[in-house]
C-alpha cells in the first residue's frame, strides 16, 4: 500500500517559484584551529527557521528568518511576505573540519533592539548579534512609498566580537568523539547557554557552555551518575550493549534544566546552574531492546510550551524496525526536584505502509488550540513526506499532499515554442535556467569562454535557443542527416532534464519551521518547509480539495465532516469524480480533457462530445492514458451516486460551491478608519509568488473537481440528462482559462510603441500600466504574478481592509488568493483584469485571451471585443479592429465597463447618445493610427444615429470631411463640408480646403463647389493679402477663377487690379512686369463685363476714383518702358530693328516676341535675316509662314513652307532620329492658291512648282507608310493568335 493511499491528505504545500537570489554576503566565523580528530567530519545538512514574534507591526509581520547548514558554512536568510528585503542572505563560513551543528535558535530582544542567533560548530559556540528590524527601519510604516527594507544581515560588525564566541576544541577526544547535536537558549540577562552532545558510540558526554555578555565563558561537563542505584540504571543499558558513558542523542534546554534523551531511552535532567549528576531520570520510554539507529536518524528530543505554560517534551525514539513519539510533561514537585509524567505515545506513520521511514526533522507547533507535531520523513526511494498529528491519546496522522513532478516535455514544431515552455511561469526560476544553461553548454561543448555567461546577463530565452541550435549544428555535422524535429526535441529535452535535475536539488527539503509563539496557538494548522533554495508554506486544504486528494478508503468517511457547507449528496458527486479520476489515472483524465477541447466544439456540443469520448474505444497509440472505464468501474461510480436523492439539486449545489463570488463591499477609504496596515500585505516578490501559486492550485483542483464530476455523471448516468451539468461545463472552462492565465508570460513591449499606446489610453481617460523587471523576470513571474503585484493586489487588499480581515499570512493568504482569483475569473462579472491587461501593452496576449473566451463566455463579451480592438490597432490591423469595435458597441448600454468608459456612472443618456459618445472615443483611437477609412465609416455611422440637435454632429461631419480630404477624395470632402449644419464648421472647412488644395495645386475643384463659394471667397480674400502679390499667390488665382466661372467680371477685374496695385507698392524685382500683367488681366475682365458693370474704384486723394476700361488702358500704357527688355524697347521705337545687337535676345525669344518682331519688320519693309527665319521656324514654323504670308511676302513664305514640308517628310521616314511632326498642308494650299496668280514671275513659278511637288511626295509617303503600318499590325495579330 502506498503511503499517500493510507493516510488522509489534509494539507497542501505552496512552493513559491520566485527568482532565487544568488547574491550572498560572506563572513568568516572564528571556530578555532582544526584538530586531527576533527578531520573529515560528516554531519547531515539541516535547516530550520524562526517567525518574528510581533505580527501586527509593519517591519515584523509575516517576516521570518531561515537557516541551513553545509559542511563549511551556516547560511542565514531573511524573507518577508509583505516587503522586499535588501541584503537578506548571509553566509557564515567556518574553518575546514569544523562543520556547524543543527538546532540553531533565534531570539528577539526587543528591549535591547537586537536579534540573537545562537549557533554552534563541532569546535565552537557563537552568539550572532544583529540589529532588530525596528532599528534598521524606524520609518517603515504600512502604506509607505518604499518597496524595499534593509535586512538585519546587512549589519555584521558584532559577529566576531570575542565576547560572542568560544572555542572548545579541547573537549573532542578519541573516546568521546565530536559533538553531533546541540541545544541553545538565551537567558533574560543576555547570557547564551549551549548544551552539546558528544558521541553516541563511545563514552559520549554532554557539555554545557555558558557565554555571558561580558567575561569568560563557563563550561561544565555533565555526568551520568545519579541517585538511582547503578545496578538498576545499568541493566537496560547493558542489555543494549551500552557503556557507562552518557550516550546522548537529543538535548533541550529549559529555564532551569538540561534534558537529554539517552541511548537507553531514558530522559535525564541536570540542573542548569549546578551541573554534575542528573537530578531527574525518567523510566525507559520504550521497552524495545534493539539498539537505536545512529544519528542523524536516531533518537531526537524537542520541547514546547503547553496550554498551561508547562514544558512539554516530545521524544522521538528510532529503532531499525519501528519508531514512535513519546510525549512527556515536565513539572516540579518542590525543593527543586523535577519529575517526568507520561502523556501519550504516538506511533510513526509507517504502520500504514509496508516500508520503513526515516525521520529527517520534526517540530512542535500549534493548531486549533492544541500542540501538534509536524514530521518530515524520507522514503526508501529518496522522496520526502510531511505528516502532522495532534499531541493526544488518539493518533490522527494527516499528510501533506505530495508535490507534483514537472510535466514531460512535449513535442513542438519551433524553437520559440520550446523556449516558451521552458520559461513558463511557475516552472523554473531564472537562476535555475541560468545554471542549467551553463552546465548544458559545458557538457556538450556548444560554447566556451565568455559566451558561457551570455544567458545570465542577456536575454535568457534567446540564449537557450542559441545553445540548442549550436548543439543541433554539431550533431548534424557529425552524423547523417536525421529528422530535424526529432533532433530538436532531443536537444531541448536534454536542457529540460538539466533544469529538472538542478531544480530537484534546490527543492530538497532540509527541515521544518513553525511558530512557537503563544499568540499563534488558536490560529490554525500551518507550517513551513526550508528547502535547499528558499522556503515553502503549508496550508490546510479546502473541502473540495480534501475530497479529491483523500485516499479511496477515507473519501466517503469524510461525509458529514470537514466538507464545509456541502450536503452529503453534493459530496457524493465530488467523491464520484475523484473515484473516476483514480480509475482513469491523472494521465488518462488529462488526455481526455485535451481531446475534448482540442476539437473546439461549441458550448452546446461540449457535453455530448464528452459522452462520446467517455464511451468511445481508446486509440491504440494512447493505451497508457486510458480514459474509458470498465463495467466494474462504472458500477463503482453508480454505487457512489445511487444514494443521491435529488441529483439536480446536488449538481446545482456543487455549481454554487465552485463559483468564485465575493460580497460587494465599499472599498473606498473612510477618514475615520485607518487601513494602512493592509497596504503592503503580500506585496513582496515572495508574497506575490505565494499568492499566485495558491491561485494556481485552487484553479487546478477545482478544474479537476468539475472535470471528475462531469465525467463520473457522464459515465454513470449521461451528463447531458442532468440539469445543471451545463453550468458545470462553463465553470470547467472558466478554471481552465484561469490556469491559462497563470501560465501566460509577459514580454517587454516593442521599441517605439510606447508613445502611441500612451496616446490611446489618454484618449480613453486612462494611463498605461508599467511592467517591472527585465524580460527574464517578466517571463518567470508571468501574467498573474504581474497583475497581483500591481492593480489586482491593490484591489484585493482594499477588499480585505474593508472587511477587516486578519493579516497573518496563513489566515490572509486564502482570502487574498480568493479575491485575486475572483478578479481573474472570466465569469465573475467584473472587468478589472481585462482592462488592466489591455493597459500593459501586450496585444498578442490580449488577442489570445479574447479568442480563448469568445466561444463560450458571455460575461463582458462586448468589453472583451473592445480591448481586442485596442490590441489589433497595436498590431496595425485596422480593419479587424474596426469589426471588433463595432461588436463592442452592442454592450455600451448593458456592460458596466463600456458604460463607464463613455460617461460618468450617474449620467442619464439614451442608447443613441451613449453610442455617439462611444464612437467619439473609438474615432480618437483610429485617428492616432491614421486609419482614415475606419474613421470615416465610424463617423458616418454616428451621423446616422445621432439626434438632429446633437452637439457632436458637426464634429462628425468635420471628421468625414477631414479624412476624405486627407485621402484625396476631394468631391466627397466637399460634400461633407457642405452638409455640415454649423456655419463655423463650413468656414473652417473652406479655410482647410484652400490650404490643402493650394498645396496640391487643385484649387479648381473648389471653384466648382457652389455651397462653399462664399466661405471660400472670404477665406481666400483674407489669405491672398497675407502672401506676396508678385510671386505665386494661389489665392488670387483662385479668386480670379472663381469670379470668372461665376461671370462676375468686375469682381475678377477688382482682384487683378488689387494685385497689380500691391505689386506697385512692393517694388521688388519683377514687380513691375507682374503689375503690367495683372493690369492687362483686369483690363480684359472689364472689357468682358457688361457696360453697366465695367468700372473699378481706385484710391485717390481723400476719396475713391471710379475708372473704366479706357482709364485702365491708359494706366497700362503709362507704365515705365525702361523696365522692359531690349527687344520690347526696340519694338516701342519707330526705328528699324537692330538684329545684330539683339541677336542674343532673339536667339532665346519666345514665339510671341518673334511674331511681334516679324510684324514690325514687315511693316517697315525691313530685311529678315536668314538666322531669324530659321529660329522662328524652329520655334513655331506654322506661325512664321502665316506671318510672312500675312505681310505680303509670298515667295519667302513659300520657301519657308517648302522647308517645313521637307522636315516633315524626313521625320516620317524609317529609322529617322527626328520625331514625326505635322506638315503645314493648309498653309501650303493657301500659298499655292496665292502663287498661282503670279506664275509670270520666275521666282514665284519656281516656288510654286517646288511646293506642288513636295505636297505630292508628302502625300504619297504618308499613304504608303499608313498602309505599311496596317499590314505590320495585321501580321502581328496573326502571329500572336498562332502562338
Amino acid at each position: 500500500m502506498e503511503f499517500v493511499d493510507a493516510i488522509p491528505v489534509a494539507f497542501k504545500e505552496i512552493t513559491p517559484n520566485h527568482n532565487i537570489s544568488e547574491k550572498w554576503k560572506e563572513i568568516v566565523l572564528n571556530t578555532g584551529g582544526t584538530h586531527s580528530t576533527l578531520q573529515d567530519i560528516k554531519l547531515p545538512q539541516k535547516a530550520g527557521g524562526y517567525w518574528y514574534r510581533e505580527s501586527q507591526k509593519a517591519n515584523t509581520r509575516n517576516r521570518l528568518i531561515y537557516w541551513q547548514t553545509t559542511s563549511d558554512a551556516i547560511e542565514l536568510s531573511e524573507a518577508s511576505l509583505d516587503v522586499n528585503l535588501s541584503g537578506a542572505n548571509l553566509r557564515c563560513k567556518v574553518a575546514p573540519g569544523t562543520p556547524p551543528l543543527n538546532n540553531m535558535t533565534v531570539y528577539e530582544r526587543t528591549a535591547n533592539q537586537e536579534m540573537i542567533i545562537l549557533a554552534a560548530t563541532v569546535s565552537s559556540v557563537h552568539r550572532l548579534v544583529f540589529p532588530h528590524p525596528e532599528v534598521l527601519d524606524k520609518k517603515a510604516t504600512f502604506g509607505s512609498m518604499s518597496t524595499t527594507s534593509p535586512s538585519i544581515f546587512q549589519e555584521t560588525s558584532a559577529i566576531n566580537n570575542p565576547n560572542n564566541y568560544y572555542i572548545l576544541n579541547q573537549y573532542a577526544t578519541p573516546t568521546t568523539g565530536v559533538a553531533h547535536t546541540c541545544a541553545s537558549m538565551l537567558r533574560d540577562n543576555g547570557e547564551a547557554v549551549f548544551a552539546l552532545a558528544f558521541g553516541h558510540g563511545g563514552e559520549g558526554g554532554l557539555l554545557l557552555v555558558k557565554l555571558p555578555v561580558a567575561g569568560a565563558a563557563v563550561t561544565t561537563l555533565l555526568k551520568r551518575e545519579s541517585t538511582v542505584p547503578r545496578f538498576l540504571s545499568g541493566i537496560t543499558g547493558a542489555l543494549r550493549g551500552k557503556t557507562d558513558g552518557v550516550e546522548t542523542y537529543g538535548v533541550v534546554l529549559t529555564n532551569t534544566m538540561t534534558v537529554a534523551v539517552c541511548g537507553d531511552t531514558c530522559l535525564r535532567g541536570w540542573a542548569l546552574d549546578e551541573g554534575g549528576a542528573p537530578t531527574a531520570v525518567s523510566p525507559p520510554l520504550s521497552q524495545t531492546l534493539v539498539r537505536p539507529k545512529p544519528p542523524p536518524h536516531g533518537h531526537m528530543l524537542q520541547k514546547t510550551a503547553g496550554t498551561d505554560g508547562s514544558v512539554i517534551l516530545v521524544a522521538y525514539l528510532s529503532f531499525p524496525n519501528e519508531c514512535e513519539f513519546v510525549v512527556m510533561k515536565m513539572h516540579g514537585s518542590g525543593a527543586g526536584v523535577v519529575k517526568f509524567a507520561h502523556i501519550c505515545r504516538i506511533f510513526g506513520p509507517q504502520i500504514f505502509c509496508l516500508f520503513q521511514l526515516d525521520l529527517l526533522d520534526y517540530k512542535i507547533g500549534y493548531g486549533d488550540g492544541n500542540n501538534v507535531v509536524w514530521a518530515l520523513w524520507s522514503q526508501p526511494d529518496g522522496e520526502t513526506i510531511i505528516t502532522s498529528s495532534a499531541l493526544g491519546p488518539e493518533v490522527s496522522w494527516r499528510a501533506v499532499c505530495g508535490r507534483e513532478p514537472p510535466p514531460p516535455l512535449l513535442h513542438y514544431s519551433t524553437h520559440q515554442q520550446y523556449r516558451d515552455r521552458l520559461m513558463a511561469p511557475g516552472l523554473f526560476p531564472p537562476a535555475v535556467l541560468n545554471k542549467a544553461l551553463v552546465i548544458y553548454r559545458r557538457t556538450w561543448g556548444t560554447e566556451t569562454g565568455a559566451n558561457v555567461t551570455t544567458g545570465v546577463d542577456g536575454d535568457l530565452g534567446e540564449a537557450c535557443i542559441s545553445a540548442v541550435q549550436s548543439r543541433i549544428c554539431h550533431l548534424a555535422a557529425r552524423a547523417q542527416a536525421s529528422d530535424h524535429s526529432h533532433l530538436m526535441h532531443k536537444c531541448w529535452s536534454d536542457l529540460y532534464s538539466w533544469c529538472m535535475q538542478y531544480m530537484e536539488g534546490l527543492q530538497k527539503p532540509l527541515g521544518l519551521m513553525v511558530s512557537k509563539h503563544g499568540s499563534d496557538m488558536d490560529s490554525g494548522w500551518w507550517c513551513a518547509v526550508v528547502r535547499r533554495a528558499g522556503i515553502s508554506l503549508i496550508r490546510e486544504l479546502e473541502p473540495l480539495e480534501r475530497l479529491m486528494l483523500s485516499p479511496e478508503s477515507t473519501s466517503l468517511g469524510i461525509l458529514g465532516s470537514e466538507t464545509g457547507e456541502l450536503s452529503s449528496d453534493a459530496v457524493r458527486v465530488v467523491v464520484a469524480g475523484a473515484q473516476w479520476e483514480r480509475s482513469t489515472t491523472l494521465a488518462g483524465a488529462a488526455e481526455l480533457e485535451r481531446r475534448l477541447f482540442a476539437a473546439a466544439a461549441p458550448q452546446h456540443r461540449l457535453l455530448p462530445r464528452l459522452l462520446h469520448l467517455l464511451m468511445a474505444p481508446q486509440p491504440t497509440n494512447q493505451s497508457h492514458a486510458q480514459s474509458t472505464l470498465t463495467p466494474q468501474q462504472i458500477d463503482e461510480l453508480t454505487s457512489i451516486l445511487e444514494p443521491i436523492k435529488d441529483l439536480q439539486n446536488a449538481v446545482l449545489e456543487l455549481n454554487d460551491a465552485l463559483r468564485l463570488d465575493v460580497p460587494d463591499i465599499d472599498i473606498s477609504k473612510s477618514d475615520e478608519e485607518e487601513t494602512n496596515e493592509y497596504d503592503n500585505l503580500f506585496a513582496s516578490d515572495l508574497g506575490v509568488s505565494v499568492v499566485t501559486e495558491a491561485i494556481r492550485q485552487m484553479a487546478e483542483m477545482r478544474s479537476r473537481v468539475v472535470r471528475g464530476a462531469l465525467a463520473a455523471l457522464g459515465a454513470a448516468r449521461g451528463a447531458g440528462d442532468v440539469p445543471g451539468a451545463g453550468h458545470c461545463a462553463v465553470h470547467w472552462q472558466a478554471y481552465r482559462a484561469l490556469l491559462w492565465l497563470r501560465a501566460a508570460t509577459l514580454h517587454r513591449p516593442a521599441a517605439g510603441t510606447a508613445e502611441a499606446f500612451r496616446l490611446k489610453l489618454s484618449a480613453l481617460g486612462a494611463e498605461a500600466s508599467a511592467l517591472s523587471g527585465a524580460e527574464s523576470t517578466l517571463r518567470a513571474g508571468g501574467l498573474v504574478h504581474e497583475y497581483a503585484r500591481a492593480a489586482g493586489g491593490r484591489r484585493a487588499r482594499a477588499h480585505l481592509a474593508a472587511a477587516r480581515a486578519p493579516t497573518h499570512w496563513h489566515q490572509a493568504m486564502p482570502l487574498m488568493a480568493y479575491h485575486l482569483a475572483h478578479q481573474l475569473w472570466a465569469v465573475s462579472g467584473g472587468f478589472e483584469f481585462g482592462w488592466w491587461l489591455a493597459s500593459v501593452n501586450q496585444p498578442r496576449l490580449v488577442q489570445n485571451y479574447v479568442s480563448m473566451l469568445e466561444p463560450w463566455c458571455e460575461w463582458n463579451a462586448c468589453s472583451r471585443q473592445f480591448i481586442l480592438g485596442l490590441s489589433l490597432l497595436d498590431l496595425e490591423d485596422a480593419e479587424n479592429a474596426y469589426t471588433a469595435f463595432c461588436k463592442a458597441a452592442k454592450g455600451v448600454s448593458t456592460e458596466p465597463f463600456l458604460r463607464q468608459l463613455v460617461a460618468a456612472p450617474d449620467a442619464r443618456l439614451t442608447q443613441h447618445q451613449a453610442l455617439v459618445l462611444y464612437y467619439m472615443k473609438v474615432i480618437k483611437l483610429f485617428e492616432i493610427h491614421d486609419a482614415g477609412a475606419c474613421v470615416v465609416r465610424l463617423a458616418e455611422t454616428a451621423i446616422s444615429i445621432a439626434d438632429k440637435d446633437d452637439p457632436n454632429l458637426a464634429m462628425f461631419q468635420w471628421l468625414v470631411f477631414k479624412w476624405h480630404l486627407a485621402g484625396g477624395r476631394i468631391e466627397r470632402a466637399l460634400s461633407a463640408a457642405a452638409a455640415s449644419p454649423a456655419p463655423h464648421a463650413r468656414q473652417a472647412a473652406a479655410a482647410t480646403l484652400l490650404t490643402t488644395l493650394a498645396q496640391r495645386k487643385q484649387l479648381g475643384a473648389l471653384v466648382s463647389c457652389g455651397a462653399l463659394a462664399n466661405d471660400a471667397e472670404r477665406a481666400a480674400a483674407a489669405r491672398a493679402k497675407l502672401h506676396d502679390a508678385h510671386t505665386h499667390n494661389p489665392y488670387y488665382d483662385f479668386l480670379y477663377a472663381l469670379h470668372i466661372s461665376r461671370h462676375h467680371y468686375r469682381k475678377a477685374a477688382a482682384v487683378m487690379y488689387e494685385r497689380a496695385a500691391r505689386c506697385a507698392a512692393e517694388r521688388t524685382t519683377g514687380a513691375d512686369r507682374m503689375r503690367r500683367r495683372w493690369l492687362a488681366a483686369a483690363l480684359t475682365c472689364l472689357r468682358l463685363a457688361k457696360p453697366d458693370h465695367a468700372f473699378l474704384a481706385r484710391p485717390a486723394q481723400n476719396s475713391l476714383q471710379v475708372i473704366g476700361p479706357e482709364e485702365l488702358a491708359a494706366e497700362l500704357r503709362e507704365e515705365d518702358p525702361d523696365s522692359m527688355d531690349p527687344v520690347q524697347q526696340a519694338l516701342l521705337k519707330n526705328e528699324n530693328i537692330d538684329f545684330e545687337s539683339l541677336y542674343p535676345r532673339l536667339k532665346e525669344a519666345d514665339p510671341e516676341t518673334l511674331l511681334a518682331v516679324t510684324k514690325r519688320v514687315l511693316s517697315t519693309d525691313q530685311f529678315l535675316p536668314r538666322w531669324f527665319v530659321l529660329r522662328y521656324m524652329e520655334v513655331d514654323g506654322a506661325g512664321c509662314i502665316r506671318a510672312l504670308l500675312s505681310g505680303g511676302r509670298v515667295v519667302e513664305a513659300g520657301s519657308a513652307c517648302c522647308e517645313a514640308l521637307r522636315s516633315a517628310l524626313c521625320s516620317i521616314q524609317p529609322y529617322s532620329p527626328a520625331a514625326p511632326r505635322a506638315a503645314p498642308l493648309a498653309l501650303a494650299d493657301l500659298l499655292i492658291a496665292e502663287l498661282h496668280h503670279h506664275l509670270q514671275h520666275p521666282a514665284s513659278k519656281q516656288v510654286y512648282d517646288e511646293l506642288t511637288q513636295l505636297i505630292k511626295d508628302y502625300t504619297q509617303v504618308v499613304i504608303r507608310t499608313s498602309d505599311d503600318m496596317k499590314v505590320a499590325q495585321l501580321k502581328h495579330a496573326i502571329n500572336v493568335k498562332n502562338n
